[in-house]
């Protein structure tokens, strides 16, 4: 089974985990979840950048053996004690040396931007979750067997994990600061690594190695020409209770300096029950809104859910909030419909 880096590690990040720091903290633990939300895809794109350099993964490789056994099952008894603020101080200074001051202060300063809290707090939830990302590493280092170079090469390898797991939007709060580089390019692999033994091509079938060239660059255009493929549940026409007169139109005026201010923006259905959070709205010229999608709150986008709204589907807009004509069993409904394979 191929691993998936931000999987493994929401599974470490688990409620308790969240709810402790909350606590500790003094803020509401969605503030947390979305912090590591943003947090750890853009430190696995920092450090993907880093071993992408001459020296990055040896660097990296050694930054992961120094880290001290048992902090991922110990984890959560840490939080909240003595041992917090030296976790912390620890994973921060790690991160600095091996991302540089600029890159971890960058990547730091967009975290608490995206989410809305302090510069402090920020830094010491992504200096908790240094020690965290490296644990996590160190794990899949010792499970495969790899050196520097193959942990450099498997955090290449997660660069479409990476970049699926990126909230919209926190790109934008990353601009300039180089951390999204190799993420969103293909990369050439660090080196060999210690389990692959590179082997001389036969002189006879030298012909084949431009033929398979050839076909993985067809391939790899259609793939690319297609577009991307994803499950996206359409929600039902709203009912109208008498064919006389057409459902009220909401009409929703957002110009495009003001699109990430709806952004994480919770939807409920008509019988108050929260359905997601925007992550993308669709306008027309004239910036009114004709469509959004909403994602359920699932831990760091797993097994999440989107679903597409239209403007005639919207019952109000709140400060804070967007409320819908549907109802929750509706709007449930039809994601399953839309995930049923067809006949």
């Amino acid at each position: 089974m191929t691993t998936n880096l931000v999987s493994t590690i929401a599974q470490v990040l688990g409620t308790d985990v969240v709810a402790r720091l909350a606590s500790n903290f003094g803020i509401d633990r969605s503030l947390v979840e979305r912090a590591f939300q943003a947090g750890v895809p853009g430190l696995l794109a920092a450090l993907t950048s880093l071993v992408s350099k001459p020296g990055g993964a040896s660097m990296l490789g050694k930054a992961v053996a120094q880290q001290e056994p048992g902090v991922l099952t110990n984890l959560a008894g840490v939080l909240g004690g003595s041992g917090q603020a030296s976790l912390a101080d620890s994973g921060t200074s790690t991160l600095t040396s091996l991302l540089g001051a600029p890159t971890m202060s960058a990547l730091t300063s967009a975290v608490g931007r995206f989410v809305g809290i302090g510069t402090e707090t920020s830094g010491n939830l992504m200096g908790l979750l240094g020690p965290v990302v490296l644990g996590v590493l160190g794990q899949q280092q010792r499970a495969g067997g790899l050196d520097a170079a193959g942990l450099g090469n498997l955090l290449i390898s997660q660069k479409d994990n990476i970049a699926r797991a990126m909230p919209s939007g926190f790109s934008d709060y990353l601009s300039g600061a180089g951390i999204l580089d190799r993420v969103g390019a293909t990369t050439a692999r660090v080196g060999p690594s210690s389990y692959m033994s590179p082997q001389p091509a036969s002189r006879h079938l030298s012909w084949i190695l431009p033929v398979l060239g050839l076909l993985v660059l067809g391939g790899l255009a259609w793939y690319m020409l297609r577009g991307p493929t994803e499950t996206v549940a359409t929600l039902p026409p709203t009912k109208v209770e008498t064919p006389i007169t057409a459902p009220e139109r909401v009409t929703i005026i957002v110009p495009a300096d003001q699109v990430k201010d709806w952004i994480a923006r919770p939807v409920y259905s008509s019988d108050n029950k929260k359905i997601g959070e925007i992550v993308e709205l669709r306008r027309d010229p004239e910036n009114k809104v004709t469509e959004a999608f909403i994602d359920t709150g699932n831990f760091l986008g797993i097994g999440a859910v989107r679903y597409r709204i239209t403007s005639d589907q919207i019952q109000e807009v709140k400060p804070d909030s967007l409320t819908l004509k549907l109802k929750e069993s509706e709007v449930k409904d039809a994601a399953q419909a839309a995930e049923k394979p067809k006949q």
